[in-house]
């Protein structure tokens, strides 16, 4: 009975085969589990990065640190992931996909309504990063309308010959490239995704996108100041809709809850350029706004084509107008804790990147020439609405020889600002046109008469 339970000494084992076969066995399993464990997902990702390098990705660097497929849950994770050209930066810390591939697929029209559709994809981005710091492509097109070199691009001196070659191969084929798309843009075409009935948008329906710590940046070392968008987490659901008008085929739009907003400018690295200190600094730099909870609503239209004959609508009244052109806008709802910070300082800094990212081109403005039948429909404007839906504060900074005043107001719930971008060229100019109602306004100041204002409501209209 006691035979079950006994120990050999080391010594007395035999090494035979099935011994040996035993040990590499035991070796092979220990080596494949660390492999599986540390180092398959980094390999995997190694082997995308040279592939996309190399195949797909031109003018640009693309890095996945390290890749997991899981095909009977439909998930997808990452870790690392850098994409890095000469106008923007992306970076992911980590994050995932899941495709729920199990779900029944249900046919359905683009044109109809696919936000109640169920979520078939989901994507978890952790560490979110973007970053604009260029726009090549408008600065080439500068050059060329004043003649000049180009210069935009151009090797440094870190580069040897090989990759000198390579860049100004790249720049040819992309020059080369450009030439051919202006050619084909001439000739517009509808694209065969929006006539067709069914696509890829039946299929996916509805995208929900969560983002933990995510920051959306604007500026280089040429500007003073980088303006930065910075958010805790944000949960965001993409869908289409029926368009506004008939004539368009559908309408895109993405709801986003933020929590812990921020928008600031922070001083840009290795600026070397004269420096205009801020009339008041929060952690990395002048906060502009904040709030606690934001609610964002985008919404573009997917433009149709115009008709061989105009369309017009009768209204209740009878009026006959024309068809609505296809809009394109985003409605920002803040919630509790907002604030605003601006000032002189501020809108220098404004300016600074304005004048960077939207250079001049001191060319006369041109009319914009109506769309014929057949050409794709025009959006007129981008319309940006904003509006308190608690309490929120004011504060206009002033600074001089260093010392601060500032203007504070106090605003209620229900104050709302509303800014119409005018994206075409009418006979009498283009003008931005501002709207807005303050209610409960309570306006005081840093000086020795505190009390400024005060009013029920104010209500504004710039043209």
């Amino acid at each position: 009975m006691g035979q079950f339970n006994m120990t050999q000494p080391l010594e007395d084992m035999k090494l035979d085969k099935n011994m040996v076969w035993l040990l590499v066995s035991l070796l092979s399993s220990i080596v494949w589990m660390v492999y599986i464990t540390f180092y398959n997902s980094r390999l995997f990702g190694c082997i995308i990065t040279k592939l996309a390098n190399r195949l797909y990705v031109r003018g640009a660097y693309f890095k996945i640190g390290s890749l997991n497929v899981n095909p009977l849950a439909g998930k997808i994770m990452f870790r690392d992931v850098v994409y890095v050209c000469f106008d923007y930066t992306v970076r992911v810390q980590d994050g995932y996909f899941i495709f729920r591939w199990w779900r029944s697929y249900v046919p359905k029209d683009v044109s109809e309504d696919l936000s109640h559709s169920d979520t078939r994809l989901s994507v978890m981005l952790n560490g979110f990063e973007v970053h604009i710091y260029n726009r090549s492509d408008l600065y080439a097109r500068l050059e060329k309308t004043f003649g000049l070199k180009p210069s935009v691009l151009v090797p440094t001196e870190d580069m040897n010959a090989e990759e000198i070659a390579k860049f100004k191969e790249q720049i040819m084929n992309d020059e080369n490239q450009r030439h051919i798309s202006e050619a084909s843009a001439k000739i517009k075409k509808p694209r065969p995704e929006a006539m067709t009935a069914t696509t890829w948008r039946d299929l996916i329906p509805v995208i929900k996108i969560d983002i933990c710590s995510g920051r959306f940046a604007f500026g280089n070392r040429l500007t003073p100041t980088t303006l930065s968008l910075c958010v805790e987490e944000a949960h965001c659901v993409y869908s289409t809709k029926p368009a506004v008008s008939k004539l368009d085929h559908f309408m895109h739009f993405v709801k986003a809850k933020v929590e812990n907003a921020k928008v600031l400018l922070a001083p840009s690295p290795k600026f070397t350029g004269m420096v205009d200190e801020p009339p008041r600094y929060m952690g990395e730099g002048f906060v502009v706004m904040m709030s606690n909870l934001m609610e964002l609503y985008f919404y573009m239209d997917e433009a149709g084509i115009v008709p061989e004959e105009p369309v017009t609508l009768t209204l209740a009244n009878g009026d006959v107008v024309e068809a609505a052109p296809p809009v394109w806008g985003i409605d920002i709802k803040c919630g509790k804790g907002t604030d605003f910070s601006y000032g002189p300082w501020a809108d220098r800094q404004r300016d600074h990147l304005f004048k960077f990212f939207f250079p001049p081109d001191y060319q006369p403005m041109s009319v914009t020439k109506p769309p014929k039948p057949g050409d794709r429909r025009e959006v007129r404007s981008f319309d940006i609405s904003l509006c308190t839906l608690n309490e929120a504060t004011i504060d206009v900074l002033f600074s001089k020889n260093k010392e601060t005043n500032a203007v504070h107001v106090n605003i209620g719930a229900g104050s709302y600002l509303e800014v119409t971008l005018p994206w075409i060229i009418l006979q009498d100019g283009m003008a931005t046109k501002v709207t807005g109602q303050l209610l409960h306004v309570e306006a005081t100041t840093s000086l020795q008469y505190r009390s400024l204002a005060e009013c029920e409501t104010l209500q504004f209209n710039v043209k």
